[in-house]
């Protein structure tokens, strides 16, 4: 009896019994070893997350801290290029960047093509079949840099521009004159025209491709570059001139022909620098090697024109550092070391 008293007193004051604390016990280790994974889990996701949200800023950072030291060593000193005249601008704003000699005359050779170009796309009619003279012919031979017509052959004007501006053709610049100008000295005469309507005072042309060392065919740098952002206005001069290679099939009433470029910095060539668009080369043994140039990287526009470097190499090294120079002024980086053949990012 005072057994089953005690029994009741301890129900009575809610005291556990023994069993009653070892299931409660077990109960509770229980419960912590399945929440304590959860938990864990839990701290690895957040950390996770705030490493990944933190991670695009620093990186960010980083890059813009090394874009700006790129820039300010680029800026720290004015080129110094081996050509004997050089010019860069802004193509957009008309910003001047960089001037060497920018207006003393000087012999132009295949960059007179620039011109020839203008002149025929804004004539207009580029389907248009044009039949090759035998004056056209005539340049068609070693010696000289050529498309390869023939006499007879009818092209269309479209096509002639590419075998003019890509192998550098002086048969197809004779082509052009006689169908645009209705004879080679007529077209002259609207080359001179069509200068001093730009504002070329350091220009003139006696022929449409630039082959003859003639005292009266000159230009300045500061002239070439503001031609070649005239002609960059034209969509047809940018598709035809920054194209690398050219096809053009056998037809009834042409060969085929097979055509590459001679601009050393579009995407694909020997020295490709990003975003490079259609320019032209030119080489003479009084011009020496001359280019105009240009490129557009990150929204901005830079064209240029060196005059009477010593090599194909040297040149394309002005050309490079000079774009180098022009983008540094609107806050782009130099452009990475050149990988033939390769194709760069323009924004790189």
């Amino acid at each position: 009896m005072a057994q089953t008293n005690e029994m009741r007193t301890a129900k009575v004051s809610g005291a556990p019994d023994p069993a009653s604390r070892r299931a409660r016990r077990a109960r509770a280790y229980g419960l912590t070893w399945i929440l304590l994974p959860v938990v864990v889990f839990a701290a690895f996701f957040v950390t996770v997350v705030r490493m990944a949200t933190a991670a695009p800023t620093t990186h960010s950072t980083d890059s813009l801290d090394a874009s700006s030291a790129a820039i300010s060593v680029t800026l720290a000193k004015v080129p110094d290029i081996q050509a004997t005249t050089g010019f860069v601008f802004d193509g957009d704003t008309g910003e001047i960047y960089y001037t060497k000699d920018a207006d003393v005359e000087r012999p132009m050779a295949s960059t007179t093509k620039v011109m020839t170009a203008l002149l025929a796309i804004e004539a207009g009619g580029l389907d248009r079949a044009v039949t090759i003279g035998a004056d056209a012919e005539a340049l068609a031979v070693p010696g000289s840099s050529r498309m390869g017509v023939s006499a007879g052959e009818k092209i269309r004007l479209r096509d002639l521009l590419y075998g003019l501006l890509l192998p550098s053709g002086n048969d197809a610049a004779v082509a052009i004159a006689d169908e645009i100008g209705g004879s080679e000295a007529a077209f002259v005469d609207l080359m001179n025209t069509r200068a001093r309507e730009l504002g070329l005072t350091h220009t003139h042309y006696t022929n449409p491709h630039g082959l003859n060392d003639d005292p009266n065919h000159y230009t300045s740098a500061r002239d070439l570059a503001t031609l070649e952002a005239a002609a960059l206005k034209l969509p047809d001069f940018v598709k035809i001139a920054s194209t690398l290679h050219y096809s053009i099939p056998e037809t009834r009433t042409h060969k085929g022909y097979e055509l590459q470029t001679g601009n050393d910095l579009l995407a694909g060539s020997r020295s490709p620098y990003p975003g490079a668009l259609g320019g032209k080369p030119g080489y003479t043994n009084a011009a020496r090697y001359t280019m105009a140039f240009s490129a557009r990287r990150h929204g901005h526009l830079i064209v240029g024109a060196v005059l009477g470097d010593p090599s194909w190499q040297v040149r394309t090294d002005d050309m490079r550092t000079l774009l180098d120079w022009g983008f540094a002024h609107v806050g782009v980086r130099p452009a990475p070391p050149p990988v033939a053949w390769s194709t760069p990012d323009p924004n790189e």
